[in-house]
């Protein structure tokens, strides 16, 4: 078993003392970091998103920020903004919520498109520009974004541009009911969602044994039948009839880092198609854009990508 197979179970169970269920989408943040990726969370409210990423956060030794994104929020609200400072007649830049390690944009889609292209740089080269002056992020940086699936008013739908930018879009589904009643359970005898500590989440991975894992993914050996597999299911997006627009050459990476952190988890050094197939919809399906004529009958997101994975021969 690799050292990433093991951290995972780790994760789970620190996690899982918190969360009840919802072990893919955790799966999924876990893969993420692994990658140094960002993700979109979409689910309706109540789903223990903003849970999820404050416990991962937790679990990582992070310094966690909330920003709730509302229709007023400017991008100094994000990055920061300079002062002018009288006695020395000089401006101080005072530093924005973005300056963490873990940044959860709660309801990115109701702040104008101006507002959320203050992350784009941040969400790419792990920086922020501010009067020309540079200032770095570190490589633990991670995005976590949540939007509600249902609610569409008053909000401002992602440009392709920015969920390009999203390593994961998951879906952040309702519990069943068995799990809604151990959640249930545990709220019964006392627990509180914002003691972490008191529930038992605590640290698994730290800066350190972070960078370890991300070395051992790297290590991952990925054959010449894996890259072709990624190159046609991809090819195949572009040349689907559901959609009007397929993935570009991130959603090619996203494949291939996605397959051997997935290949890692598992306790194997090397990826297999299997692993491709399992984090395809996650890491396309926010990648695309349907055609209107798909959209009437009812083609979702995940059907369009399962559609052209479908198209394509799993090499063997």
């Amino acid at each position: 078993m690799t050292q990433t197979a093991e951290l995972r179970e780790r994760l789970h169970d620190v996690l899982g003392r918190a969360i009840v269920g919802q072990q893919q989408v955790i799966d999924g943040l876990f893969i993420a970091v692994l990658v140094g990726g960002h993700v979109l969370l979409e689910g309706v409210p109540g789903t223990a998103k903003t849970l999820m990423a404050r416990a991962l956060a937790a679990a990582l030794d992070a310094k966690f920020t909330r920003i709730q994104f509302t229709p007023d929020l400017l991008p100094s609200d994000i990055i920061g903004t300079s002062v002018y400072r009288a006695n020395t007649g000089t401006f101080e830049f005072r530093p924005g919520p973005i300056f963490t390690d873990t940044l959860l944009a709660d309801e990115i889609n109701r702040a104008p498109a101006k507002t959320q292209a203050a992350l784009l740089e941040a969400m790419e080269e792990h920086q922020v520009t501010s009067d020309g002056q540079r200032m770095p992020l570190g490589n633990r940086f991670l995005v976590v974004a949540t939007q509600n699936p249902i609610e569409y008013e008053g909000t401002y739908p992602l440009p392709e541009a920015q969920l390009d930018r999203f390593f994961f879009k998951l879906e952040v589904p309702v519990p069943a009911t068995d799990v809604e009643i151990a959640m249930l359970r545990r709220y019964d005898v006392g627990f509180d969602p914002h003691d972490l500590a008191r529930a038992g989440v605590e640290v698994v991975l730290d800066a350190e044994a972070l960078g370890a894992l991300r070395r051992e993914v790297s290590a991952v050996r990925v054959g010449d039948e894996v890259l072709g597999y990624i190159a046609a299911v991809v090819a195949a997006t572009r040349t689907s009839p559901d959609l009007s627009l397929g993935a570009g050459p991130r959603g090619s990476i996203a494949l291939l880092l996605g397959a051997k952190a997935m290949a890692a988890i598992q306790g194997r050094d090397y990826a297999v198609p299997d692993d491709v197939k399992e984090i395809c919809v996650p890491a396309l399906r926010h990648r695309m854009v349907r055609r209107p004529e798909a959209e009437i009958p009812g083609v979702s997101e995940v059907a369009a990508v399962q559609r052209a994975e479908g198209r394509v021969p799993v090499p063997r």
